[in-house]
């Protein structure tokens, strides 16, 4: 994969864009408009009183029968488990609607706004996947082909619902799995040891090696990709490298894709045009070989921007 251009943010807040190409959302205000604009609105837990929302994007809300079951991907947004904007894969999800999939935007639970350290993140992406799965015929999705994605906290938490045990809200009915069928993640934590992301976050040594993907490899995991910028400062790419590769010499699936030159948010569509595109087609190629979205009308291969011009 070619590296991009653009100057690399260290942070997961998209940042200022001086030109996008022609129908591209420009700001993140231009996101959060998306959210207003495409999406249905729906609360998926509640706790203490806090509700967290799910985004719900489809290509067209009224063509949705009885029956239906579409791959289904679910987007975290990143903000080191303190911040963030739910709106931060608005544009990804109306481009996997436009593909035919149920994309769905989801908040979840961060120190700035409720309190909570990274457990209680991590158990709301968990909570999001069983709430997929168990209102899957209402959505119109395949409880069989649910995809999580997300960025830096929001990739973790999407890694840990499919690698990690005893995460879940307590009370919560564990009747239906929290696993999901194939993961998307971009610049991902994979070690919140002391030497990796995080660690002060978490309550002591012993919370931040349960949370550590790195620390429980295992066989039997989802596929998944992975993309990350190879200046990445904040999760450096030499760990995430070596975490695919574990996950590889245990015969799981594990695609890593390198961007030289970009840190550690180039992925957003507002930082580098050319890497969003990178990414998302990728992400596209890698879901159409497994069977969850069927293969593009177009055959060269070509990055596009499907649903966002109009």
């Amino acid at each position: 994969m070619p590296g991009c251009c653009f100057l690399p943010v260290m942070n997961d807040d998209p940042a200022p864009q001086s030109a996008t190409p022609k129908g591209v959302p420009r700001t993140v205000n231009r996101n959060s408009e998306l959210l207003e604009e495409r999406a249905e609105r729906m609360v998926y837990k509640t706790i203490e009183e806090v509700e967290l929302e799910a985004y719900i994007f489809r290509a067209d809300p009224a063509a949705l029968k009885r029956g239906d079951a579409r791959a289904c991907i679910l987007f975290f947004f990143g903000g080191q488990w303190d911040n963030g904007v739910v709106s931060q894969f608005a544009t990804q999800c109306v481009y996997f609607a436009a593909r035919g999939a149920v994309a769905i935007a989801f908040d979840y639970r961060v120190s700035s706004r409720h309190g909570t350290g990274p457990e209680s993140s991590m158990a709301d992406a968990r909570s999001a996947i069983r709430w997929v799965r168990r209102n899957a015929e209402a959505l119109g999705v395949d409880p069989e082909k649910i995809v999580a994605g997300g960025a830096s906290a929001g990739a973790h938490i999407a890694l840990s619902a499919a690698m990690l045990d005893g995460f879940d809200e307590p009370g919560e009915d564990p009747s239906k799995s929290a696993v999901p069928d194939a993961l998307v993640l971009y610049s991902p934590p994979v070690d919140t040891s002391p030497k990796g992301f995080g660690f002060t976050q978490f309550a002591d040594k012993k919370a931040a090696k349960k949370a550590s993907p790195i620390a429980n490899a295992k066989r039997g995991l989802p596929p998944m990709i992975l993309f990350h910028g190879k200046s990445d400062r904040v999760v450096p790419y030499e760990g995430v490298a070596k975490f695919a590769k574990k996950l590889r010499w245990r015969r799981n699936r594990c695609e890593l894709i390198g961007f030289d030159g970009e840190g550690h948010g180039f992925f957003n569509l507002n930082v580098s045009p050319r890497c969003y595109e990178a990414t998302t087609v990728s992400a596209d190629q890698f879901l159409t070989d497994l069977g969850f979205l069927a293969p593009s009308k177009e055959e060269d291969g070509a990055p596009r921007l499907s649903g966002l011009d109009s």
